[in-house]
Protein backbone atom coordinates (compact mmCIF):
# COMPACT_ATOMS: atom_id res chain seq x y z
CA UNK A 1 0.00 0.00 0.00
CA UNK A 2 0.63 3.58 -0.24
CA UNK A 3 0.75 6.15 2.56
CA UNK A 4 1.81 9.62 3.00
CA UNK A 5 2.35 11.10 6.33
CA UNK A 6 2.54 14.34 6.98
CA UNK A 7 4.51 15.66 9.35
CA UNK A 8 8.00 13.74 10.53
CA UNK A 9 8.96 14.88 14.16
CA UNK A 10 9.27 11.89 16.61
CA UNK A 11 5.80 9.86 16.16
CA UNK A 12 6.26 10.64 12.29
CA UNK A 13 9.24 9.48 11.94
CA UNK A 14 8.94 6.38 13.57
CA UNK A 15 5.62 5.31 11.74
CA UNK A 16 7.30 6.25 8.18
CA UNK A 17 9.96 3.57 9.02
CA UNK A 18 7.41 1.23 10.78
CA UNK A 19 5.52 1.13 7.44
CA UNK A 20 8.68 1.41 5.26
CA UNK A 21 9.91 -2.11 7.31
CA UNK A 22 6.26 -3.59 6.53
CA UNK A 23 7.06 -3.41 2.11
CA UNK A 24 4.16 0.26 2.12
CA UNK A 25 5.96 2.92 0.01
CA UNK A 26 6.29 6.14 1.87
CA UNK A 27 5.14 9.43 0.85
CA UNK A 28 6.80 11.67 3.58
CA UNK A 29 6.22 15.13 4.02
CA UNK A 30 7.66 17.86 6.23
CA UNK A 31 8.02 21.53 6.02
CA UNK A 32 11.74 21.37 8.20
CA UNK A 33 14.93 20.62 6.31
CA UNK A 34 15.74 18.66 9.15
CA UNK A 35 13.24 15.83 9.75
CA UNK A 36 13.48 15.65 6.00
CA UNK A 37 17.11 15.05 6.06
CA UNK A 38 16.67 12.47 8.98
CA UNK A 39 15.23 10.14 6.84
CA UNK A 40 17.15 10.52 3.25
CA UNK A 41 19.05 7.14 3.32
CA UNK A 42 15.78 5.25 4.36
CA UNK A 43 13.04 6.62 2.07
CA UNK A 44 12.60 7.83 -1.30
CA UNK A 45 10.22 10.02 -1.55
CA UNK A 46 10.84 13.05 0.35
CA UNK A 47 9.01 15.97 0.30
CA UNK A 48 9.45 19.45 1.55
CA UNK A 49 6.63 21.22 1.55
CA UNK A 50 4.23 23.83 3.61
CA UNK A 51 1.22 21.92 3.32
CA UNK A 52 -1.04 24.71 5.42
CA UNK A 53 -1.03 25.78 1.61
CA UNK A 54 -3.17 24.18 -0.76
CA UNK A 55 -0.65 24.82 -3.71
CA UNK A 56 1.98 22.54 -2.12
CA UNK A 57 -0.14 19.72 -2.84
CA UNK A 58 1.19 19.80 -6.62
CA UNK A 59 3.93 17.76 -6.21
CA UNK A 60 2.44 15.33 -3.30
CA UNK A 61 0.48 12.42 -4.79
CA UNK A 62 -2.56 12.69 -2.56
CA UNK A 63 -4.97 10.88 -5.12
CA UNK A 64 -2.76 8.18 -5.72
CA UNK A 65 -2.40 7.22 -1.69
CA UNK A 66 -4.31 4.80 0.24
CA UNK A 67 -4.23 6.48 3.22
CA UNK A 68 -2.92 10.33 4.38
CA UNK A 69 -1.43 10.36 7.87
CA UNK A 70 -1.62 13.66 9.88
CA UNK A 71 1.28 12.74 12.37
CA UNK A 72 1.75 16.57 13.09
CA UNK A 73 2.43 17.18 17.12
CA UNK A 74 1.73 20.48 18.69
CA UNK A 75 0.78 22.79 15.40
CA UNK A 76 -2.81 22.76 16.41
CA UNK A 77 -3.93 25.32 13.13
CA UNK A 78 -1.43 23.92 11.42
CA UNK A 79 -2.99 20.57 11.58
CA UNK A 80 -6.58 21.62 11.17
CA UNK A 81 -6.08 23.74 7.94
CA UNK A 82 -4.03 21.01 6.28
CA UNK A 83 -6.90 18.48 7.20
CA UNK A 84 -9.11 21.12 5.21
CA UNK A 85 -7.22 21.03 2.64
CA UNK A 86 -7.02 17.39 2.20
CA UNK A 87 -10.42 17.36 2.26
CA UNK A 88 -10.74 19.92 -0.33
CA UNK A 89 -8.44 17.38 -2.43
CA UNK A 90 -11.01 14.45 -1.81
CA UNK A 91 -8.20 12.10 -0.07
CA UNK A 92 -9.79 8.25 0.01
CA UNK A 93 -8.73 8.64 3.62
CA UNK A 94 -7.81 10.63 6.17
CA UNK A 95 -6.27 9.67 9.85
CA UNK A 96 -5.08 12.17 11.87
CA UNK A 97 -3.42 12.52 15.04
CA UNK A 98 -5.11 14.63 18.03
CA UNK A 99 -3.39 16.64 20.74
CA UNK A 100 -6.28 17.51 22.93
CA UNK A 101 -10.31 17.13 22.90
CA UNK A 102 -10.96 19.96 21.55
CA UNK A 103 -8.65 19.08 18.57
CA UNK A 104 -10.84 16.13 17.86
CA UNK A 105 -14.20 17.52 18.02
CA UNK A 106 -12.60 20.08 15.37
CA UNK A 107 -11.76 17.44 13.20
CA UNK A 108 -14.96 15.36 13.55
CA UNK A 109 -16.62 18.75 11.79
CA UNK A 110 -14.52 18.37 9.19
CA UNK A 111 -15.77 15.15 8.87
CA UNK A 112 -12.30 13.18 10.08
CA UNK A 113 -13.76 10.51 11.98
CA UNK A 114 -10.25 8.33 12.43
CA UNK A 115 -8.09 10.06 14.78
CA UNK A 116 -5.34 8.83 17.26
CA UNK A 117 -3.63 9.94 20.24
CA UNK A 118 -0.23 8.00 19.75
CA UNK A 119 0.86 8.93 23.80
CA UNK A 120 -2.42 6.85 24.90
CA UNK A 121 -1.81 3.89 22.73
CA UNK A 122 1.29 3.55 23.71
CA UNK A 123 0.37 3.73 27.40
CA UNK A 124 -2.40 1.12 26.74
CA UNK A 125 -0.06 -1.09 24.82
CA UNK A 126 2.76 -0.99 27.83
CA UNK A 127 0.06 -1.61 30.26
CA UNK A 128 -0.68 -4.94 28.47
CA UNK A 129 2.86 -5.73 28.18
CA UNK A 130 2.97 -5.40 31.79
CA UNK A 131 0.37 -7.68 32.53
CA UNK A 132 0.68 -10.02 30.28
CA UNK A 133 4.10 -9.93 28.76
CA UNK A 134 4.27 -13.12 27.22
CA UNK A 135 1.42 -11.65 24.70
CA UNK A 136 3.33 -10.19 21.60
CA UNK A 137 0.55 -8.59 19.59
CA UNK A 138 -3.16 -8.42 20.10
CA UNK A 139 -6.68 -7.37 18.13
CA UNK A 140 -9.35 -6.47 20.20
CA UNK A 141 -12.36 -7.48 18.00
CA UNK A 142 -15.46 -6.16 20.79
CA UNK A 143 -17.38 -7.96 23.37
CA UNK A 144 -14.46 -9.40 24.98
CA UNK A 145 -12.94 -11.31 21.77
CA UNK A 146 -9.64 -10.80 20.58
CA UNK A 147 -6.70 -12.33 18.26
CA UNK A 148 -3.60 -12.90 20.14
CA UNK A 149 -0.18 -13.92 19.50
CA UNK A 150 1.67 -15.73 21.88
CA UNK A 151 4.89 -17.28 22.72
CA UNK A 152 4.32 -20.86 23.22
CA UNK A 153 4.47 -21.87 26.91
CA UNK A 154 7.43 -23.90 27.83
CA UNK A 155 5.33 -26.14 29.69
CA UNK A 156 3.68 -26.78 26.44
CA UNK A 157 6.17 -27.46 24.08
CA UNK A 158 6.32 -31.19 22.81
CA UNK A 159 3.02 -31.85 23.40
CA UNK A 160 0.74 -32.27 20.50
CA UNK A 161 -2.69 -29.59 19.89
CA UNK A 162 -4.57 -32.64 20.40
CA UNK A 163 -3.27 -33.49 23.94
CA UNK A 164 -3.28 -29.81 25.05
CA UNK A 165 -6.89 -29.35 24.15
CA UNK A 166 -7.34 -25.57 24.17
CA UNK A 167 -10.88 -25.14 22.30
CA UNK A 168 -12.33 -27.96 25.13
CA UNK A 169 -10.69 -26.82 28.20
CA UNK A 170 -10.51 -22.63 27.09
CA UNK A 171 -12.74 -21.95 24.49
CA UNK A 172 -10.23 -20.59 22.52
CA UNK A 173 -9.29 -21.33 18.68
CA UNK A 174 -5.57 -21.85 17.22
CA UNK A 175 -5.46 -19.93 13.97
CA UNK A 176 -2.36 -20.61 12.53
CA UNK A 177 1.26 -21.20 14.18
CA UNK A 178 4.02 -18.66 12.82
CA UNK A 179 8.10 -18.48 13.15
CA UNK A 180 10.12 -16.07 13.73
CA UNK A 181 11.47 -13.86 16.96
CA UNK A 182 8.78 -12.32 19.00
CA UNK A 183 8.76 -8.82 20.85
CA UNK A 184 11.07 -9.08 23.52
CA UNK A 185 8.74 -7.65 26.63
CA UNK A 186 8.94 -4.11 27.03
CA UNK A 187 10.33 -3.37 23.38
CA UNK A 188 8.88 -1.09 21.11
CA UNK A 189 9.96 -3.66 18.61
CA UNK A 190 8.51 -6.60 16.94
CA UNK A 191 10.39 -8.03 14.53
CA UNK A 192 9.12 -9.49 11.91
CA UNK A 193 7.51 -12.87 11.44
CA UNK A 194 9.03 -15.10 8.67
CA UNK A 195 7.05 -18.34 8.71
CA UNK A 196 3.38 -18.74 8.89
CA UNK A 197 2.95 -22.47 9.07
CA UNK A 198 -0.90 -22.87 8.06
CA UNK A 199 -3.54 -24.65 9.00
CA UNK A 200 -2.12 -26.53 12.20
CA UNK A 201 -2.76 -30.57 12.52
CA UNK A 202 -3.59 -32.15 15.75
CA UNK A 203 -0.52 -34.35 15.76
CA UNK A 204 1.97 -31.71 15.56
CA UNK A 205 3.79 -31.29 18.06
CA UNK A 206 4.74 -27.63 19.99
CA UNK A 207 8.03 -26.32 20.02
CA UNK A 208 10.10 -23.50 21.95
CA UNK A 209 10.28 -21.13 19.00
CA UNK A 210 6.45 -21.69 18.09
CA UNK A 211 4.25 -18.14 18.11
CA UNK A 212 0.60 -19.05 19.07
CA UNK A 213 -2.29 -17.20 17.14
CA UNK A 214 -5.33 -17.54 18.94
CA UNK A 215 -8.99 -15.94 18.85
CA UNK A 216 -10.84 -16.28 21.73
CA UNK A 217 -11.91 -14.46 24.97
CA UNK A 218 -8.77 -12.58 26.24
CA UNK A 219 -9.64 -13.74 29.60
CA UNK A 220 -9.44 -17.14 28.57
CA UNK A 221 -5.85 -16.33 26.43
CA UNK A 222 -5.07 -15.02 29.90
CA UNK A 223 -6.33 -18.06 31.77
CA UNK A 224 -4.50 -20.28 29.79
CA UNK A 225 -1.13 -18.54 29.82
CA UNK A 226 -1.54 -18.86 33.93
CA UNK A 227 -2.22 -22.41 34.01
CA UNK A 228 1.14 -22.67 31.82
CA UNK A 229 3.34 -20.95 33.47
CA UNK A 230 2.24 -22.60 36.97
CA UNK A 231 3.17 -26.14 35.58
Amino acid sequence: MRFCIIGLGTFGIHLTRQLSREGHEIVAVDNDPGHINALKDEIEYLIQADCTDLNAFHEIPVDACDAVILAIGEDFEASLSIASNLQQLGAKRIISRIINPLHGRLLKLLKIDELMIPEAMAAAWLARSLKTPDVINSLELGGGYEIAQIAAPAALVGKTLQEAELRARYDLNLVTIAKGRGMAALSSTRHAINRVLGIPQPDRCFEADDILVLFGEAKNVRRMMRDYESK
